[in-house]
């Protein structure tokens, strides 16, 4: 709207007003009448230009609801139904390593085998970048369904020189009948037994020492029984990297938690399994693969401080790549499964509204016997051990909603058979969470 109809609307009713005036004091008849015609006219010329003012106006609200405005939770309204979120996190590493620990090269694991290493000792450090991440979150509702899917993608995989090459984290659809209490995710996801980590500074999150973690493309279903009860049955597999692969089978497994109720707000145990059985790539027979992992987490005062206790202990056999622990699932001379136990803990302290510290160990303890049978110490490679544990403790301080920095040291301590070797990392990090 310009401003100059504006004022000749205001100017017409000036005029009208004027005119009014000078009739009230005295016009002869034919005047009034004049005058009435002119105000007629007028009137007829104000209506049309308030009709033409309606019209922009309406033109002008059509294109604005066009305009998507991101709303203060970061949701995206792209179309009735339809939202869209973006998000993600910058997060720049510095390392410095006290031994070579393998076989990650960024990320937390074991010592290498001195057999094999004149230099296993060797210090470095290290700059990493790649734990910057981004994704994107879609969805809709369809009647009593909330439709949404996922990918999100991070900087760890093939590195060539310099040339970074996204990795895909998550990629899944995942049906939630809100009604029904029901969930289906058919795609790439955390693996859907044994799902807390710990709160390590370093990607790693106890790789090799006690966590078991990936993500694996699986179809999982859940069901909320009520506010405290869920269950879910899933089946998972890693992609198929050639033709020639013998794993035909995937793991079926299933878990069971509570939250809540008794426990308190925010508290949970749960209890997961899962089972295996088909020909694995370095096997000529069939074999049996098992898993039992059991879950918690506390959250407690003491001393008016607020804490968080959290943790995992598991034991099963032929646990190998769907859990990173790759080349500690099957024996390579006997093709027979390796057994295994481990678990870890950590204890978090919110000390001050910016600041926490949290301090943690884990620990991966494969079956000697099955491991080393048919090979030597020297026949090990990196990221084989017959016991594998790792301590931590980081401290991390809020500058705001959204950027943090942290410090952390871990202690590893790799054993293979009578070879124990020791190191320890000790990082700074800068982390932009949007």
């Amino acid at each position: 709207m310009k401003l100059g109809k504006g004022m000749k609307i205001l100017a017409s009713a000036l005029i009208g007003v004027c005119s009014f005036a000078k009739v009230s004091f005295g016009e002869t008849p034919e005047e009034l009448k004049a005058q009435i015609e002119a105000l007629k006219q007028q009137m007829a010329v104000m209506q049309a230009q308030i009709t033409n003012l309606q019209k922009k106006l309406q033109e002008m609200q059509a294109k604005t609801e066009k305009v998507t405005v991101p709303e203060k939770t970061g949701v995206v309204k792209a179309k009735p139904g339809l939202e869209w979120k973006l998000y993600g996190r910058v997060k720049i590493d510095y390392h410095y390593d006290t031994a070579r620990i393998e076989k990650y090269n960024d990320f937390v694991g074991a010592i290498a085998n001195r057999e094999t290493h004149a230099d296993y000792k060797n210090d470095s450090s290290n700059f990493n970048p790649r734990d910057t991440r981004i994704g994107a979150i879609i969805s809709h509702k369809k009647g009593n369904w909330l439709i949404k899917g996922r990918i999100e993608a991070d900087f760890y995989g093939t590195n060539s020189g310099n040339n970074l090459i996204p990795r895909l984290r998550l990629a899944y659809i995942d049906f939630n009948n809100f009604q029904k209490r029901l969930d289906l995710r058919v795609g790439q996801d955390w693996i859907p037994v044994a799902q807390l980590n710990p709160s390590t500074v370093d990607f790693g999150i106890l790789t090799a020492a006690g966590n078991l973690w990936w993500r694996i493309p699986q179809v999982t279903l859940r069901k909320d029984l009520n506010n405290n009860w869920q269950i879910l049955v899933s089946v998972m597999q890693h992609r198929r990297q050639h033709t020639s692969s013998k794993e035909r089978m995937p793991w079926v497994l299933s878990r069971i938690q509570y939250k809540d109720g008794f426990l308190g707000k925010g508290n949970m145990i749960a209890l997961g399994g899962g089972y295996k059985h088909g020909r694995h790539d370095s096997s000529i027979d069939d074999v049996d693969c098992w898993l039992l992992a059991g879950e918690w987490k506390f959250n407690f005062k003491l001393a008016e401080q607020k804490f968080l206790f959290k943790g995992e202990a598991w034991t099963g056999k032929g646990l190998g790549a769907e859990f990173l622990r790759y080349d500690l699932d099957v024996n390579s001379n006997t093709r027979n499964p390796i057994e295994a136990w481990g678990g870890w803990a950590d204890l978090t302290w919110f000390f001050a509204p910016r600041w926490t510290f949290t301090i943690g160990a884990g620990i991966d303890n494969p079956n000697d016997s099955e491991l080393l049978k048919g090979t030597t110490i020297a026949g090990l490679n990196d990221r084989q051990f017959t016991k594998n544990t790792q301590y931590f403790a980081n401290l991390w301080y809020k500058f705001t909603e959204n950027v943090k920095v942290g410090a952390e040291v871990v202690h590893i301590e790799t054993e293979r058979d009578n070879n124990v070797d020791t190191g320890n990392r000790f990082t700074l990090s800068a982390f932009y969470n949007f």
